[in-house]
């Protein structure tokens, strides 16, 4: 009897301790203030890639995200505009005020992302350049955790080719989202109809992907941005990141590197091909004319803006739906080791 109970009572042990595992491995989105499920975000639109605070380019004295006031008042206009989350894309090279993003979240009444990572070789620190790959791994994987961070971006190449330093960064990041399971989003050097000298290569977005994956981490969990940017009707590189597995990033749309026209015409090849499901968007938001303050269409301008130009183009509303809400939302979703 006495060993019976005890059977029991290990079963019953076991059973809780089981229990309490799967709740600690069930998907998670990182935001600042909390980590939420991702059924949290369902009732809006989750922007991967926008800007709440930054001094960028380097030298900038003033920008106007550094109005934490006006910012917070930015942000509860997108809420009502339908937005649910918005992941910002800047890190400490770029200048992202860590407390600015806090406030944000705390009086705007939306989620917010916080990222962590490099930008680009120009706004490297100097001692990049004496640090291994691995030794910049761990320090962001430290990073990750102690901030709060939510994703790894916007990590990027100023030109056409990445210097032997981006791509250290690249491997770093691959390697840092091994150790965190954090997504990470990128940042192509694509010119849309401005022509370059020499151009960017059409492949530098399969590079990036290339890179990342080398190091470890896995598609699922990487969107390649600024794919938009690159003035291809067919879509062709778009459907290859998509057939690999990442998320394709249209993410600066409603921005003048190409019009938006043409955006949409890339999408409908993409949704033809039949990888709606790996389809991101979101605007690089970066202008004082697009904020609502100035007349502009504001941070939710993806949805206000682009998002009708696909529902005029026939794009169905689920469709839309699936693109704006559902994609990001599981892009955005790890589980901790």
């Amino acid at each position: 009897m006495h060993s019976r109970k005890l059977d029991r009572r290990s079963f019953i042990l076991t059973g809780l301790a089981l229990t309490q595992a799967n709740r600690a491995r069930r998907p998670i989105i990182r935001t600042l203030l909390k980590d939420v499920s991702p059924d949290d975000l369902a009732g809006g639109a989750v922007l991967f890639h926008e800007h709440l605070s930054m001094h960028y380019p380097p030298g900038v004295a003033t920008h106007f995200s550094d109005d934490v006031d006006l910012m917070i008042e930015e942000t509860r206009a997108a809420g009502k505009d339908g937005v649910s989350c918005i992941v910002d894309g800047g890190h400490p090279d770029m200048n992202r005020s860590m407390d600015a993003l806090k406030q944000i979240a705390d009086q705007s009444g939306v989620h917010i992302v916080a990222s962590g990572g490099y930008y680009m070789q120009r706004t490297y620190p100097a001692e990049i350049a004496s640090k291994s790959a691995d030794q910049i791994a761990d320090e962001l994987a430290r990073e990750a955790k102690a901030q709060r961070l939510g994703a790894f971006g916007e990590i990027g190449q100023q030109g056409g080719e990445l210097t032997p330093d981006e791509k250290k960064v690249f491997t770093a990041i691959g390697k840092a989202q091994v150790q965190t399971g954090l997504p990470i989003f990128t940042h192509n050097a694509y010119t849309g109809t401005r022509v370059t000298n020499p151009p960017v290569p059409r492949d530098a977005a399969l590079q990036q992907l290339d890179i990342l994956e080398a190091a470890g981490a896995k598609p699922q969990n990487i969107a390649i941005g600024h794919v938009c940017c690159l003035d291809e009707p067919t879509a062709d590189i778009a459907k290859q990141i998509a057939k690999r597995g990442a998320f394709v990033g249209f993410d600066r749309v409603t921005i003048l590197t190409l019009p938006d026209a043409k955006r949409v015409t890339m999408i409908l090849a993409l949704l033809e091909a039949g990888y709606a499901d790996k389809l991101l968007l979101s605007s690089d938001f970066s202008s004082a004319r697009a904020l609502k303050k100035n007349g502009g269409p504001g941070l939710a301008q993806t949805v206000t803006v682009f998002g009708k130009m696909l529902t005029a183009a026939g794009v169905k509303p689920e469709v839309l739906h699936s693109i704006l809400v559902d994609n990001p939302r599981r892009f955005l979703s790890f589980t901790e080791s």
